[in-house]
């Protein structure tokens, strides 16, 4: 375990030593009954946890887990930390940096998100290849120190990403790949703005994930990133969006999700 863990409840590093975690897993909007079909579950507000807050959105439990499932140990980040809550990604991406200090190599983060391609309408699932980051900010701020960070490709593993396919294939899920874009929320984008990023070519849209998983990568961990469409973006449906109608598609989506993330586990 990294010197980042040193501020962490005793509790959560006594059991992470007797049980190391491997994987990472972030529950979005919506999808907090999934971490009930875990097994030993015990968990931490993130107001426990150091460089972090209470969550605030509904539909985020704001916790972190220690499960198993099986004969594997994982973290769960039951709800997340949102830039458009007030906080730095300094903040937002602490559940990750502190998973990879407990051992975690691999992160799968999910989200609910706003379909833009045609085919993606509310109870699709998109796996993500890419993301463009619109409200992007530094990860050092030591203005003598900036610490450019090198240009990539794309922050997610291919090998996981082809991994998820398969595996949803295997379980009949209609799935497609793309791009996510990820904007400050937490209002809802414009019908304009829509037409724009569908020119940038992004697929969905919502208001995490893209810090998390850069901050994952950076550290060496294996990301994917899955998407619940849980409405049409702004525009493209004859009702506005809303947060309701995200919870409400989000928890119809879970039995989808369950279904991926448990026979990825099963073949670890």
């Amino acid at each position: 375990m990294s010197n980042y863990a040193e501020n962490l409840p005793l509790d959560l590093l006594r059991l992470c030593q007797l049980y190391p975690p491997k994987l990472f897993l972030v529950l979005g909007s919506g999808y907090g009954s999934i971490a009930e079909k875990f097994q030993n579950r015990q968990s931490w507000p993130f107001s426990q946890l150091p460089e972090i807050s209470a969550a605030t959105v509904p539909g985020h439990k704001g916790c972190l887990t220690h499960a198993h499932f099986n004969n594997e140990t994982l973290l769960i980040s039951e709800g997340r930390i949102h830039s458009y809550e007030g906080y730095s990604k300094q903040v937002v991406t602490a559940t990750t940096r502190i998973a990879h200090s407990l051992g975690c190599k691999t992160g799968i983060f999910t989200n609910a998100a706003g379909g833009i391609s045609p085919n993606l309408y509310p109870g699709s699932i998109m796996l993500i290849k890419n993301h463009i980051d619109t409200i992007s900010k530094p990860w050092n701020n030591d203005k003598n120190n900036p610490g450019f960070l090198p240009p990539i490709d794309s922050p997610y593993d291919p090998a996981l990403l082809d991994k998820l396919k398969n595996i949803s294939k295997s379980q009949n899920l209609s799935t497609s790949i793309g791009t996510y874009l990820m904007v400050t929320g937490p209002c809802y984008e414009s019908a304009s703005e829509i037409r724009a990023f569908s020119f940038w070519n992004a697929n969905a849209v919502g208001m995490s994930t893209a810090w998390e998983v850069e901050a994952g990568f950076h550290l060496g961990m294996k990301c994917a990133g899955i998407s619940g469409i849980t409405n049409k973006a702004a525009g493209l449906s004859p009702q506005p969006p809303s947060h309701q109608e995200v919870l409400e598609n989000a928890h119809i989506l879970s039995s989808s999700f369950e279904k991926i993330l448990f026979n990825y586990l099963e073949n670890l």
